[in-house]
């Protein structure tokens, strides 16, 4: 079956709710954007994607790491991660199960975490939440590409 020009820049792999998935996400984000010759995002990307995703594993009903496979057949959630390129900008999505939004936090300088959504918000031109007819919600962010 022979590739469109869409079809070249459009990518979506389901990722099982776990911890080690995010590993696997920014994974997939750095071999992709050298596919799409897009290195000069290539940090930011993997950044938006590990922070992204990390949220949506959380927003699920996390799987313990040493959990026995049949307790992960019937408890195993899915988040999915996609990626578009449109016209100057690389928009990426992140799908999980769960309706509620991400929430901003107040953070000190001693907290471990709580900073994700900052660091999206400053590397994004845009980013938000939107929610499927088929339920869950995406969170999405657009970044900008160089064309220069």
């Amino acid at each position: 079956m022979a590739k469109t020009a869409q079809d070249q820049f459009v990518s979506c792999i389901p990722l099982p709710a776990m911890a080690s998935s995010v590993a696997t996400a920014r994974m997939h984000t750095r071999l992709l954007m050298s596919k799409w010759h897009l290195l000069p995002v290539v940090d930011d990307a993997e950044l938006v994607v590990s922070e992204i995703v990390t949220n949506a594993i959380k927003a699920t009903n996390i799987i313990p790491p040493q959990t026995r496979y049949p307790d992960l057949y019937d408890r195993m959630e899915v988040v999915c991660l996609c990626f578009y390129q449109l016209a100057g900008e690389l928009v990426v999505e992140v799908w999980d199960p769960k309706r509620e939004p991400p929430q901003c936090r107040d953070v000190t300088l001693d907290d471990e975490g709580g900073r994700g959504l900052v660091l999206v918000e400053a590397l994004s031109k845009r980013w938000g939440t939107r929610w499927p007819p088929t339920g869950g919600k995406v969170v999405w962010a657009s970044l900008p590409l160089d064309t220069a």
